[in-house]
């Protein structure tokens, strides 16, 4: 294959491979695989069309957009009523609320997802997973924290943001 690496850790196919090529080492290199459903990789490297392989990668961001929609809506529809309640009953400061339940709630599903992969994958690739709880994490720290402040806003509290963000 033109100088492909044996066992690469990588998935890096050459744009100066033949068409064949690059689609036999995006299909059969472990590197490639990835470990979801959909094998995007092949989807848009084994497509001779590039009409059809942008119409791919717009599908793809479509049903990005889907997940966060219903993302949104079942936060807003069960999470939010729950952590509601439970700052009710417990009578505590919403505050602590934020920092225990909600930060538990919204960093229990990467953490256990980043687990199974792990460890359900004939070769654990343990870079993946944390690649993908920082990813999450400095999304939700870049842009929903930036979203939330151009959309509404308000007086945060200095010293408390200061912090979060440098912990993190």
């Amino acid at each position: 294959m033109n100088g492909a690496p044996a066992a690469d850790d990588y998935c890096r196919p050459q744009w100066d491979w033949s068409f064949r090529d690059r689609c036999g080492y995006v299909t059969t290199s472990d590197a490639c695989i990835g470990g979801g459903y959909l094998q995007w990789t092949a989807y848009v490297y084994c497509c001779e069309d590039d009409v059809a392989k942008w119409f791919i990668v717009a599908a793809g961001v479509l049903f990005l957009f889907l997940l966060f929609l219903m993302l949104s809506t079942s936060a807003d529809d069960f999470f939010c009523p729950n952590i509601s309640t439970i700052v009710n009953k417990l009578a505590i400061s919403e505050n602590l609320a934020g920092v225990t339940f909600l930060a538990f709630g919204n960093g229990a599903p990467d953490v256990f997802t980043s687990l199974a992969s792990v460890v359900s994958s004939p070769q654990p690739r343990a870079d993946l997973a944390l690649g993908g709880i920082m990813g999450g994490s400095l999304f939700v720290t870049l842009i929903v924290f930036s979203g939330v402040v151009l959309m509404r806003p308000f007086k945060a509290a200095v010293f408390s943001s200061l912090r979060d963000l440098g912990f993190f």
